[in-house]
């Protein structure tokens, strides 16, 4: 393989995101088959719904619209999203009341930092780029893409969005790679370190929201931890130009979440 030349570029990945590492590095199975088998995962109930409070608390922040009407508009989105996806009036009837508090939870929490700026005309988020080093040369570089939720410069602050029913005491490897590559990809883009919080609105009645902020101890750690698995991504992908090898090879694991309503998928590739 030539200087120029790496693993991302012989199996034409041309950039990746955060969320492609942690998937790499949680369930390389999923992975594989995603990003070199060419197969798209579906979409489950906890990420639509997750998506419907985003909607709504978009609404808020960007739009200035109240309550009330945020509300709704996650209704709506949890409705139209979720058109295709089993067990939809048990789902809906169980998770209507829940996006409806976590929309408001999240909205009471964040607007009194005020407006966050908003993305390009067109865009739901801005988004931020930086080149990753896994090796010197030339080729030793892969882009990176990835999408803020709320970017407030009068703070030099991000925050990001995040609904579950677990409420996190400490950062997460996934979510502290997540704030860690954010906060440097500002960084590089602006010239100022922000500081990042994740905001997590629960499930849960009783203290329904929790923030954690990002550590320069913890970005340091995050950011080394990132860096290796990507090193170990490319180190994979340079093996062989053969998609399927790679796949081959990799242990297949159907009890990571990534493998819900996804059995056509596992068919194919892992048999019946």
């Amino acid at each position: 393989m030539t200087d120029d030349i790496n693993g991302f570029i012989t199996h034409g990945i041309k950039r990746i995101s955060v969320s492609n590492v942690n998937k790499f590095r949680e369930a390389p199975d999923a992975w594989a088959c995603q990003y070199l088998g060419g197969h798209r995962f579906p979409t489950g109930w906890a990420a639509v719904q997750g998506q419907a409070v985003e909607s709504g608390v978009e609404l808020g922040l960007f739009g200035g619209g109240g309550i009330d009407d945020c509300v709704k508009e996650s209704i709506d989105q949890l409705k139209s999203a979720s058109m295709v996806l089993n067990n939809r009036p048990e789902e809906l009837e169980k998770r209507i009341p829940i996006v409806t508090r976590m929309t408001e939870t999240a909205l009471e929490n964040l607007m009194p930092l005020g407006a966050p700026e908003k993305p390009s005309e067109g865009k739901r988020q801005h988004s931020v780029g930086i080149d990753v080093r896994f090796r010197e040369g030339p080729g030793g570089t892969v882009p990176l893409l990835g999408f803020l939720d709320f970017y407030y410069p009068q703070h030099n602050l991000v925050v990001d969005l995040k609904t579950t029913s677990k409420s996190p005491s400490k950062w997460s490897l996934g979510h502290g790679i997540q704030a860690a590559v954010y906060q440097k990809a500002i960084e590089s883009m602006t010239g100022k370190k922000p500081a990042v919080k994740f905001a997590y609105a629960l499930t849960r009645k009783k203290d329904p929201y929790v923030e954690l902020e990002l550590t320069d101890e913890d970005a340091a750690d995050f950011l080394k931890q990132f860096k290796q698995t990507v090193i170990q991504m490319e180190a994979l992908l340079s093996m062989t130009d053969d998609s399927q090898k790679i796949i081959s090879v990799l242990p297949h694991n159907p009890d990571t979440f990534y493998w819900n309503n996804a059995e056509e998928i596992r068919k194919t590739f892992y048999g019946s």
